[in-house]
């Protein structure tokens, strides 16, 4: 398995834990898409969107003094759109329907984003990381 596969295999196994997950993308913080579990979505435009907001979010928490930014949610009338920070060099990006458990969502995303920096970084195996995480 290549460490795509294991990305992308991360970003489908968040979608299966959170009910009204319906869409994941990593991407560099640059706003260049590493890979994408979308169906409808373009992940490019997700990607460079998912870039410029989590560096208004970012400028906003330092701005603020409220310490490093872990996440910005968008939430809309028809759900939510969730951007986390992957280590110092991605994000990730997760859409989810209006009645999702946000509460949840936050608790795998978090996970997720982490077994993700260690995939990316080849410190921890995947299934170690989901172990550690869930």
């Amino acid at each position: 398995m290549t460490a795509e596969d294991g990305l992308l295999a991360e970003l489908r196994a968040l979608r299966d834990r959170v009910i009204g997950v319906t869409d994941t993308a990593l991407a560099s913080r640059d706003g260049l898409i590493i890979c994408a579990d979308t169906a409808d979505l373009d992940p490019e435009s997700m990607a460079a969107l998912g870039a410029a907001s989590l560096g208004l979010a970012q400028r906003m928490a330092a701005e603020v003094g409220k310490g490093l930014l872990r996440q910005a949610v968008t939430r809309s009338s028809g759900g939510y759109v969730a951007i986390y920070a992957v280590g110092s060099r991605a994000l990730l990006m997760v859409v989810a329907d209006v009645g999702v458990d946000i509460m949840r969502l936050d608790r795998e995303a978090t996970a997720t984003a982490e077994v993700i920096d260690s995939i990316r970084s080849g410190k921890a195996s995947r299934g170690a990381g989901r172990a550690a995480a869930g």
